[in-house]
């Protein structure tokens, strides 16, 4: 009998565990270097097969077979970023949501699959991945709901570019549910086999020659041609055509597909002889990368221009994003708030502000200065976020309004940015977050719903149009708010609000108040046309509801709103409260937070801070809107907190009474003192 060979074959089974696992070690390349790899890779396609760029039927290059060779793609598809339109993720703290606007319905509703209060998720409302795409598809990086329908529904692996995603249909593709039903998300599975999925864009961050564009990025997508976004908006090729052009029932089997389909030409210049492309990658994305999906601007009338406004003290100091916001390969990025834990399991407690610079002894990471705070009350570490003094901007009489990119579409070329366009945004709030107050950016939702037992559930605006298209009758180039509203005054209307002398005067040679009066008796007339318009099209919504009990009900502005006798009437309920998330940058230094020049810049009766007003905003056209202080929306008692304010009137005078009273105790102690050392030296002479 060979023992050496039973040996062998009693140790085969470890001998081939040990192997698989150095396989999968290095299974994804890495270098451990800190320079950067240089990458002249082959391309290839969604099925996987290289590409032969030259070839002048070459095929788009897909992200998931090119990059994802060496970089392991599953583990990035669940991370922070892409996993927008799904319940995974870090859901632990409201965020930003994805706003669904339109300007036919007066529709601004937040939606999120994480389950954000507040948020509703798309799914719910009948908007499926492909809706979500092509609505959104400007600022997202791929994936998620670019992967379609089998990503959502939780398969394991990514359905690839070019191919028809695996989805069950629909029970009855044809048959629309009623606006009051749970809608059931649609997957025009006839558009995703010729649009192919978008996945994750790697290089819509780790582009380094800038040569990077997000404007082609989203052009390809309105095209619908999302195979073909990642070859165009690197620049390695120019696409010719548009998928959103062919019917649904285009057979791309056929002989004339490739003459219809888009077609991708690759630039000469971008290939090398061996037919590899060079894709200058950066490890750590540049600061760019990330404003495209995360620029704030304020604006208004009282905003000063952009170039007066003042950069995060971080950058100002030389630190990135990418310094705080940090991640492994597996994309979950850290978000920086107190209590975040991270899915890797690394602590990551020191990349928050009060971990950087207050609970480290000598300072934070990366040298950030240890923030001692002389003389201010401890109390105020455990009622106030760092951001309360120390984010955004300082607190005025109402908060500005704000524009947001992934709300607003900031970073591509419009001539329509401004404070009219929707949603209406608004900072900073101060609300309470954890325990703690912080600044909050705030949105009001506008919905149509049905109100149901006390609960109203949102109606898909798309369901909500078709019911209510000729009862708005919302003409191009206009919207929903100047639909509902308008009106004209008559010579009646005029004269009943100057007299019937003035009344046919020129508007140009009108007074300052004459012109007031008149825009007061257009607003109050806009509101009286618009509660009867909203009664026509609740009416008219109602038959659209299913026979349930159901009543339709429109929300915005901070309120909701029922058919009545004579005009829609106001109510107020739970769903028509403002959506806020908290925000941190860009962070003003220790010499500008707010409360740094006198303890009287938060405790004063008509403090900014406590005493704002924040006015509801929304489309509906509300001669008053509900308004709430700051102090309320942060939930203090306004009797109590009037009198702990008051109580700092007299502050500094008590404060030099107290020391004068110190002084006094100290000299009377000292005379006590120096008496009793008289008596002892007289007692030792005594002796």
């Amino acid at each position: 009998m060979n023992w050496r060979l039973l040996a062998m074959a009693a140790l085969l089974p470890w001998i081939g565990r040990a192997a698989w696992a150095a396989t999968a070690e290095t299974r994804f390349s890495q270098t451990f270097s800190r320079s950067g790899y240089v990458h002249w890779i082959e391309l290839y396609d969604a099925k996987g097969d290289m590409i032969d760029p030259a070839s002048p039927d070459a095929a788009p290059y897909s992200p998931v077979h090119t990059c994802g060779r060496c970089h392991d793609y599953e583990a990035i598809r669940h991370g922070y970023h892409f996993s927008t339109g799904q319940a995974s993720g870090d859901s632990s703290r409201r965020g930003e949501p994805w706003v669904w606007t339109d300007d036919r319905t007066g529709t601004q509703i937040p939606l999120s699959a994480r389950g954000w209060p507040g948020t509703y998720d798309p799914a719910g409302l009948g908007i499926s991945e492909w809706d979500l795409v092509l609505k959104f598809g400007r600022h997202l990086a791929g994936g998620g709901p670019g992967e379609g329908p089998s990503a959502a529904a939780g398969s394991d692996q990514p359905a690839a570019a070019g191919d028809p995603p695996a989805a069950a249909a629909p029970k009855d593709p044809q048959a629309p549910a009623k606006a009051g039903e749970k809608a059931e998300a649609k997957t025009p599975a006839a558009r995703w086999r010729l649009s192919g999925q978008l996945p994750i864009d790697c290089m819509i961050c780790h582009s380094k020659d800038r040569s990077y564009s997000p404007e082609v990025w989203s052009d390809q997508i309105a095209s619908q041609n999302f195979a073909w976004a990642p070859t165009a908006a690197l620049g390695l090729g120019r696409v010719e055509g548009k998928v959103s052009a062919l019917p649904d029932d285009f057979d791309a089997a056929s002989a004339d597909a490739k003459a219809k389909l888009p077609k991708t030409t690759y630039f000469p210049h971008r290939v090398s002889a061996d037919k590899k492309v060079f894709f200058d990658v950066v490890r750590t994305p540049d600061d760019r990368a990330c404003y495209y999906c995360h620029t704030t601007r304020f604006t208004g009338a009282e905003v000063a221009p952009q170039w007066t406004h003042d950069e995060d003290v971080h950058l100002r100091a030389g630190m990135t994003c990418s310094d705080c916001h940090r991640n492994g390969i597996e994309h979950q990025t850290v978000r920086g708030f107190e209590g975040e834990t991270s899915p890797s399991g690394q602590p990551v407690h020191t990349l928050s502000c009060r971990g950087c610079h207050v609970d480290n002894d000598g300072g934070g990471r990366l040298g950030a200065p240890r923030a001692v705070h002389k003389g201010l009350p401890l109390v105020h570490f455990d009622r106030l976020a760092c951001t309360a003094c120390h984010s955004g901007p300082r607190p005025g009489a109402k908060p500005v309004q704000i524009l947001t990119s992934m709300a607003h579409g900031l970073g591509l070329p419009a001539h329509h940015y401004g404070e009219k366009l929707p949603p209406a945004m608004v900072a900073p709030v101060y609300l309470q977050a954890g325990g703690a107050l912080a600044p909050h950016r705030m949105v009001w939702p506008a919905f149509w719903g049905a109100l149901k037992d006390g609960k109203i559930s949102p109606l898909n605006p798309d369901k909500v149009y078709d019911a209510l298209r000729r009862t708005l009758r919302v003409r191009r180039g206009s919207n929903f708010t100047e639909a509902v509203s308008e009106v004209k005054l008559t010579a009646a209307d005029k004269a009943k609000a100057l007299g019937q002398e003035r009344a046919g005067v020129a508007e140009n040679e009108l007074t300052g108040d004459e012109k007031a009066k008149l825009e007061e008796l257009t607003a109050a007339m806009a509101a009286d046309a618009f509660r009867k318009k909203l009664n026509e099209a609740l009416g008219e919504l109602k038959k659209a509801l299913p026979a349930d009990g159901s009543e339709p009900v429109y929300v915005a502005g901070g309120r909701a709103y029922r058919a009545g006798a004579d005009g829609a009437e106001a109510f107020d309920h739970g769903a028509a409260e403002p959506y806020a998330w908290r925000f941190a940058h860009d962070v003003r230094p220790a010499r500008d937070a707010t409360g740094a020049a006198s303890c009287f810049e938060c405790h004063a009766d008509d403090s900014n801070y406590f005493a704002g007003v924040v006015t509801a905003l929304g489309p509906a056209p509300d001669g008053q809107p509900p308004e709430s202080t700051m102090r309320q929306l942060a939930g203090y008692d306004p009797t109590m907190h009037k009198a702990w304010n008051l109580s700092f009137q007299g502050r500094t005078a008590f404060k030099f009474f107290g020391f004068a009273s110190l002084g006094v105790l100290a000299l009377v102690l000292l005379a006590y003192g120096a008496l009793a050392v008289m008596a002892i030296a007289r007692f030792v002479r005594r002796l």
